[in-house]
């Protein structure tokens, strides 16, 4: 019985036949008649309720008493200013003495007639008074309860916190849902849904609509086949207006401002210059991707790879992948560096200049951390590019502020998939395809290079990364090397077994032909003597799965032949007008150990 034994102060939630919180003022001596304060009403009125009533909505589930009680004001009497202190102890003269009657102060004709004689006597409007009842009654009874709001005041530009149970902001009008608070986790579901449903028309109501389908519509995962199911829509989801504002508050829409350029006498702390050294690091994001074709399951946590500038901080390349971190997809990373980025953007739906996002070179030195070191150790990087690595260095995320602000971190070491699934999924989770996961990336790469270290409002710690690189690559001089993307990409790129056939060069499930194949009929050949086997570069978790499938040249190191899809039974007969564009660079043969792996076991 006593765990349904209510006591003054109590705070009692109900969900039926209306959602809301009540606090228990003041219970009769012979415990059968309380009076109760409604937290979200208006007023200053309160409500008689029979004791046995209110602990038998305990006993039945009808009612939840809260734990902790949020409206409670605790304040230290050392660190509280003098004159918040004397605002209180005035009101406080008042409450004081108009709470001693009990209960006629719970009783409304009695109440205003208490109020108008101390209206008179202390010269204080009704209002006042019916505002210091309210806050005394709704902060908990105590002095404290009348410290002035001050504190609630000011401080623009900040995010005020919410607290579970209470519903910030505006009230909603009679009649209407309550409505949800929007905590950070929902903030990212909003910048994530703006991100992905940004085209070149956006609208923000078809936003709001297309977030409110994918995002919080019931989702569950089948742990035998990691299908996700999809259900009805939530009942608690955030208002239009909600998602408006926050777009605005958060500058979502608008692009980052581009960095005012450096000042002659700009002081720079950091020694050395633009490409002296890249670092790369790797950190897994804490959502549950899905996967290509039907979206229809989950493929894991993705991994985020970034290769960043030491002199500057500027983000120079990445890569995604949904596999344990390892060294190949590091270099995919580094590969990444070389690559066109306005181009690069633009296949993800985003229309930067070249200026935003200049990086097109790799550097002298790449450090990298132990957990990513591996392979021939950066043999080929050393023996194709001149870049030499040094490994065991740790390495700080960049970017990594950026990247929070649209979906949590986990150690990059974090396993891709829980062991034991959980049926429910997360805000992000089940939602969001790789592709749709690397424009989010680069869209927080793009925040980071161009406002910096900080907040993300462009007011961080020195200038931003941008400026230090055009500065350095200007003033200093730069240690950057530049190669054409494809070769990077090429000699980067892991090595795969693919089966020619008489319809084309089999790999994984998908048909290629390239010039060289139809020029020496290879197709024709597989038809009359059989199919052989021959290594293609490829990057199967790359950015377009389909395409960049290259053909080495064991005739010439560091010479590709690019491949492309065909349909089936077509292959042998399509024709090539164009001539083959090779990539050369001038190491001498050799040079490259997988090369001489596939000049020996090259069969054609």
């Amino acid at each position: 019985m006593l765990l349904h034994t209510l006591l003054r102060n109590d705070l009692l939630q109900y969900g039926t036949p209306r959602r809301r919180t009540v606090r228990v003022l003041w219970i009769d001596p012979a415990r059968t008649l309380a009076w109760l304060f409604d937290m979200d009403g208006k007023g200053c009125d309160v409500e008689p309720a029979r004791l046995a009533d209110l602990e038998a909505d305990l006993a039945a589930g009808r009612a939840r008493r809260l734990a902790d009680d949020p409206w409670l004001v605790v304040a230290d009497q050392e660190t509280t200013k003098p004159s918040h202190i004397a605002l209180r102890e005035r009101a406080w003269t008042i409450v004081a003495a108009l709470t001693a009657d009990e209960p006629g102060i719970y009783e409304s004709r009695r109440r205003g007639q208490m109020i108008a004689e101390y209206t008179a006597r202390h010269g204080v409007s009704h209002p006042t008074i019916y505002r210091y009842l309210r806050r005394y009654w709704q902060r908990g009874q105590t002095p404290n309860a009348l410290l002035p709001d001050y504190s609630n005041s000011g401080a623009r530009g900040k995010t005020r916190s919410s607290t579970a149970g209470i519903k910030r902001g505006r009230p909603r009008r009679e009649g209407a849902p309550q409505g949800i608070n929007v905590d950070e986790p929902m903030r990212r579901v909003f910048r994530v849904a703006a991100a992905t449903y940004t085209g070149l028309r956006f609208s923000r109501r078809g936003a709001y609509e297309a977030m409110l389908r994918e995002f919080f519509c019931e989702r569950r995962v089948m742990p035998e086949t990691l299908q996700v199911v999809r259900g009805a829509g939530s009942d608690e989801v955030p208002s239009f207006g909600q998602f408006s504002y926050w777009l605005d508050q958060g500058r979502i829409l608008r692009p980052a401002p581009r960095p005012l350029p450096l000042a002659p006498h700009a002081q720079v702390e950091a020694e050395g210059r633009p490409g002296a050294a890249f670092q790369v690091a790797a950190v897994r994001a804490d959502v549950q991707l899905l996967g290509g074709g039907e979206r229809r399951r989950l493929a894991g946590r993705p991994v985020i790879y970034l290769v960043s500038d030491m002199f500057s901080g500027m983000v120079t390349g990445f890569h995604v992948s949904l596999e344990a971190p390892a060294w190949r997809h590091a270099l995919m990373a580094l590969a990444n560096c070389a690559a066109d980025k306005p181009r690069q953007a633009l296949r993800h739906g985003r229309v930067i200049a070249t200026q935003d996002w200049p990086c097109r070179h790799l550097p002298e030195r790449l450090l990298v951390p132990g957990a990513l070191a591996g392979g021939d150790g950066g043999r080929a990087l050393q023996d194709n590019f001149g870049v030499r690595c040094v490994t065991g260095i740790p390495a700080e995320v960049p970017a990594r502020a950026a990247l929070e602000r649209r979906f949590a971190l986990l150690r990059a070491d974090a396993p891709a998939m829980a062991p034991a699934l959980s049926s429910e999924l997360g805000p992000l989770d089940g939602a969001l395809d790789l592709q749709q996961f690397r424009r989010l990336v680069i869209d927080a790469i793009l925040e980071h290079n161009l406002q910096g270290i900080g907040n993300g409002s462009g007011n961080g710690v020195g200038p931003a990364p941008l400026q230090l690189w055009d500065w350095g690559v200007r003033e200093r001089g730069a240690a950057l090397k530049q190669y054409a993307e494809d070769l990077v990409h090429c000699a980067l790129l892991p090595l795969h077994d693919a089966l020619v056939t008489e319809e084309g060069i089999s790999l994984g499930g998908q048909l290629y032909t390239c010039a060289k194949a139809v020029e020496e009929r290879w197709f024709e050949r597989a038809r009359q003597r059989g199919r052989w086997v021959v290594r293609v570069a490829h990057d199967e978790h790359g950015e377009s799965p389909g395409d960049g499938v290259y053909l080495p040249d064991p005739a010439a190191p560091m010479r590709f032949h690019p491949c492309q899809p065909v349909q089936r039974g077509i292959a042998a007969a399509q024709p090539f007008t164009r001539p083959e564009t090779p990539l050369r660079r001038a190491p001498a043969a050799g040079q490259h150990p997988s090369f001489e792996r596939i000049v020996a076991g090259f069969v054609g």
